[in-house]
């Protein structure tokens, strides 16, 4: 994972916004982008605008307007609400529907604040829809003054009062897409002081007719935006459905929000853990994994938190693999994250995932001259929804008898299968149980396109032993035997030094492939020493540990062992 820590605080200065800070080895910039409203009495409101967004054919009494634009419109990119820009890594804000309800005016002082809310909006875009970079904003009431101070208050506005407003930070979030957010329903916030550009020549103060007000959000909240790819292994199938944050602080709650912004200190207890949700049924599938990381910058998930520092932060990223329904669990720790108001910390996730999709070919009965599926007989690949395997085909074409050279050979001894160019023993296998070996339950890898997790770390073994290490020859011994795994942890870590993942590749049984990422069969030149014509040795790996047997049918499609079968 690439992370980069040490966010950047922007703010306006001569209307243009530059950067604060930089980060101590990659600049990162984030936008966002200036609001610039205009002060206008009611009778300056365009008779068409009436009616096009919510709240806004109701008897509005004595009401004013604040008209929204973005000053850095020639920065948009494709419109599209939050995304990661491809140069600035940054997120750019948009006005979406119901931004409204979120957003207080202080009618009152700074000592006895007196809290309006605003009673509707509408695009000053006449083709937007969903999101705008100009909006118009309604007010009750008169505003004279040359400031106020504005609010943009997110979460649940239930207990919002005159003199108090809340901002919610949401356990769980949702976001369908970057244009389909619910960051104002999460917690996003924002501070803003309105200043006149207009005094009104007539000397009786500002506000009237012709005079014009403009703000700046500044945000208060903290994000942090989500981006995994894989540079290498086919993983077309696979989402990122969730996010999930823990961390020895609350990450979600009430806080109180004033014109200074979240009051951290009233942090609630024991609200360690909020989930960013990428999917829903019907909707949407999760957030697409990318090749590269230029890419993912256009498949962002975004998650609000209230600022401050954080530690002891674990991230738990959940994939899914829609066509099979696996769903994997991927934990990243950092002792401590530093989030300060406004800023954005984004989060390059990069998956090591090992591709073992050249094995896919290689499955052989036991010593048969030809592989399980040829060119002209080819495997199936209709992957099973809520199986491990592919079902095996209609047209019967895998082999049936001895007239088929992809049929078992009936000898004591042949190599394993047809690709084995190194040929291991029982007496060669045996070693694997003079050393330990490890489950990595974290280890992702790619199989014909579909994802799975966990492999057994065996103990690097060399071909051409004639006795065991017990000095028997397991030849002729019948012998079958096991070795308990090492469960990984944070105290006990593999050695990655003499020793390679297995991974569990299942095996085919009258033409279905079966077991796929629950068990792994490999073959071995040595036919069972009680059955030889029909049973051979196999090695077999599961997340319980590794282990020898003598009982393989040698009808089963398994892969030859060829020590590392990594490409």
């Amino acid at each position: 994972m690439d992370i980069n820590f040490g966010p950047v605080k922007i703010k306006e200065h001569n209307n243009k916004l530059v950067t604060m800070s930089k980060l101590s080895y990659r600049t990162l910039s984030l936008f966002l982008l200036a609001c610039v409203l205009v002060l206008t009495p009611t009778a300056c409101v365009d008779k068409d605008d009436q009616g096009q967004q919510q709240n806004t054919n109701q008897d509005l009494g004595s009401v004013v307007s604040f008209s929204g634009t973005f000053e850095n419109a020639k920065t948009r990119t494709s419109g599209k609400y939050g995304i990661i820009k491809p140069n600035d890594l940054g997120i750019t804000f948009y006005w979406t529907p119901n931004d409204y309800q979120h957003l207080f005016i202080n009618k009152g002082t700074d000592a006895e604040p007196v809290w309006e809310k605003s009673t509707g909006q509408h695009w000053n875009d006449k083709e937007a829809t969903t999101h705008a970079e100009s909006a118009n904003f309604r007010f009750r009431g008169i505003y004279p003054n040359r400031h106020y101070t504005l609010l943009y208050v997110g979460g649940d506005q239930s207990s919002a009062a005159k003199d108090k407003l809340y901002v919610t930070f949401a356990p769980t979030q949702k976001q369908i897409s970057l244009e389909d957010s619910e960051m104002a329903n999460s917690g996003d916030c924002g501070v803003a002081v309105t200043e006149c550009e207009y005094y009104n020549k007539k000397g009786v103060g500002y506000g009237y007719h012709g005079d014009r007000h403009k703000f700046v959000l500044e945000h208060k909240a903290a994000y942090i935006t989500f981006m995994p790819y894989n540079p290498r292994g086919d993983i077309r199938n696979t989402r990122l459905i969730s996010v999930q944050l823990i961390a020895d602080q609350s990450v979600w709650g009430k806080f109180p929000f004033t014109a200074k912004g979240v009051d951290i200190s009233k942090r609630p207890l024991n609200k360690t853990k909020v989930i960013l949700k990428l999917d829903q049924p019907g909707k949407s599938n999760g957030l697409p994994i990318t090749s590269n990381k230029e890419s993912a910058r256009d498949s962002v998930g975004i998650l609000i938190i209230p600022p401050g520092k954080y530690t002891n932060v674990r991230v738990k990223y959940i994939i899914k693999d829609h066509s099979t329904n696996n769903r994997h669990t991927v934990t990243k720790r950092y002792p401590v994250l530093d989030l300060p108001a406004g800023t954005n910390q984004p989060v390059f996730w990069r998956l090591n995932v090992e591709d073992f999709t050249p094995s896919f070919v290689n499955y052989s009965m036991w010593g048969a001259e030809e592989l399980y599926y040829t060119l002209d007989m080819k495997a199936p690949r209709n992957w099973n929804k809520n199986a491990s395997g592919i079902p095996a085909p209609e047209n019967e074409i895998w082999p049936q008898g001895d007239d088929d050279q992809r049929w078992y050979s009936e000898e004591s001894e042949a190599p394993a299968g047809v690709p084995t160019d190194i040929d291991f023993t029982p007496n060669d296998a045996a070693y694997f149980f003079t050393k330990e070996c490890f489950w990595d339950k974290e280890f992702l890898w790619s199989f014909d396109g579909h994802l799975y997790q966990g492999v057994l770390w065996v103990p690097t073994i060399r071909s051409g032993h004639s006795i065991a290490y017990d000095g028997k020859n397991w030849k002729n011994e019948a012998v079958s035997v096991s070795k308990t795994k090492i469960d990984e942890n944070e105290d006990i870590k593999h050695p990655y030094v003499g020793y390679y993942p297995l991974p569990l590749l299942g095996r085919y049984i009258n033409g279905a492939l079966v077991e796929v990422g629950k068990a792994g069969y490999y073959w071995i030149n040595g036919a069972d020493p009680n059955n030889p014509e029909s049973k051979a040795y196999y090695i077999k790996v599961t997340k319980d540990g590794v282990s020898l047997h003598n009982d393989g049918d040698k009808k089963w499609g398994c892969i030859p062992f060829t020590g590392d079968i990594r490409p």
